[in-house]
């Protein structure tokens, strides 16, 4: 069983990770914090992060910028089929101007104070 559940975790990270690989005129979603992601004046880009909100803990954009505008967020579950298992937070922005802005996320219950993970990430727009 926890061979299986190895196994498990190893696929849902591998799988966040190439979900973000687009061919789109979209940059691609960005899942390592430190990452720069660039974009372009009136281009779209979108954040994955791996949650389970079944446990109450929730990604939240916690930050605001001039240059960039929250487009909203979507949870994806994961198709295991088993219950209480995870998934991906894909937040979409919008790059409004030129610059550099840092975009910061928390991951916490709605009910506690306390954060359980903080990632930020560099967005530089041309």
């Amino acid at each position: 069983m926890k061979n299986y559940l190895i196994c498990l975790v190893l696929v849902l990270l591998t799988a966040g990770i190439f979900s973000g690989c687009s061919s789109k005129d979209t940059p691609a979603a960005s899942t390592d914090k430190g990452q720069v992601i660039h974009a372009g004046v009136g281009q779209e880009f979108t954040i994955e992060l791996t949650s389970n909100p079944t446990t109450g803990y929730d990604w939240e954009y916690a930050g605001t910028s001039a240059l960039i505008q929250s487009m909203g967020k979507k949870y994806a579950a994961a198709s295991t089929g088993l219950i209480g298992s995870g998934g991906t937070d894909t937040f979409t922005f919008k790059a409004l101007g030129a610059g550099t802005a840092s975009l910061l996320f928390n991951y916490k219950r709605s009910w506690e104070t306390t954060v359980a993970d903080q990632k930020t990430f560099t967005v530089e727009v041309k």
